[in-house]
């Protein structure tokens, strides 16, 4: 689609004679069925020989359904090629009553022929009219030079916006042991997301009796995609950590609890696989000392 898109063709027609409904899809793409491509080339038409979520039938013949049909009509002369695809939906739609649609994704707003032109009509003999009146003579009207328009501007690929919302799991290999995070993301511009998340932590390796955490925390990262629906990202933040524990008997400030408040840094990195598992490791520091945090979770992309 990029290709056809930077090559500035007259017209691009591209049709996908394909079912809709794979049950291994969502295996690649998180989706059930074969969905609409993000991204159409200008001056495109695009043509699914089944709806969303349907399957296309095999028909009787050597061709599909559809296939039989397109090929018809293709062979008609004086038809544009819009008209060639609205025919053929009508068909298919009448041949199968109804059970099978073909979608159609238009961009292209000229007239074009795929076989051969309309033949020309034959001029029918006019019977001679007199002609009408002059008017009187007026004053010309000044004419003004032709106002430059712009250039069209085609469309750029673009990253789609960031959404989701997800659970995760992890450790911090000190304090805490174990890390459990709620955590979504909000895209305001392509390729950037701001990170919103709140960390439970419980356990640590300090010989605390008893460590419990609460850290919400902001972060604002660059997405970059590797594949269709992955990628990695690296991005910087900030929270507030609220942390209560108690000292065993073998320490010298045994005797009570100990609470501690601070504000923290974040240093984050990641990659996203399928759009569903996230893998991050973040730096977190008070400007003291450093911990760090390994995370595995599931996400929902909207």
């Amino acid at each position: 689609m990029g290709e056809l898109n930077d090559a500035g063709n007259d017209l691009n027609v591209i049709v996908f004679d394909a079912c809709r409904d794979n049950p291994f899809g969502w295996w690649l793409s998180g989706s059930r069925d074969l969905a609409m491509i993000n991204f159409q080339p200008a001056d495109s038409i695009v043509v699914y020989a089944t709806s969303a979520g349907s399957t296309s039938a095999d028909g009787e013949g050597r061709n599909g359904l559809f296939t039989g049909h397109l090929l018809e009509h293709l062979q008609t002369p004086g038809i544009d090629v819009n008209e060639v695809f609205r025919r053929t939906m009508g068909d298919v739609a009448r041949t199968s009553n109804n059970q099978q649609r073909p979608a159609i994704y238009n961009q292209f707003p000229g007239i074009a022929y795929l076989g051969t032109r309309p033949e020309p009509q034959p001029v029918l003999a006019q019977i001679p009219v007199a002609p009408a009146p002059l008017p009187p003579p007026q004053e010309a009207m000044p004419v003004f030079p032709p106002e430059e328009t712009s250039p069209v501007v085609r469309e750029p690929d673009t990253t789609a916006r960031l959404w989701s919302l997800g659970l995760s799991g992890g450790s911090a290999f000190s304090s805490p042991r174990f890390i459990g995070t709620v955590r979504g993301t909000l895209s305001p511009f392509d390729n950037w997301f701001v990170e919103l998340g709140l960390d439970y932590g419980r356990g640590s390796s300090y010989g605390n009796d008893g460590y419990y955490s609460l850290y919400p925390y902001a972060n604002y990262a660059y997405y970059m995609p590797f594949a269709e629906e992955s990628g990695w990202y690296a991005g910087l933040g900030a929270g507030y950590m609220m942390a209560r524990y108690t000292f065993d008997d073998s320490r010298e400030y045994s005797g009570g609890n100990e609470s501690t408040n601070i504000l923290a840094a974040n240093i984050l990195v990641g990659v996203n696989i399928a759009g569903m598992i996230d893998v991050s490791y973040t730096v977190r520091t008070n400007f003291r000392s450093a911990s760090n945090k390994l995370a595995v979770g599931y996400f929902y992309r909207f």
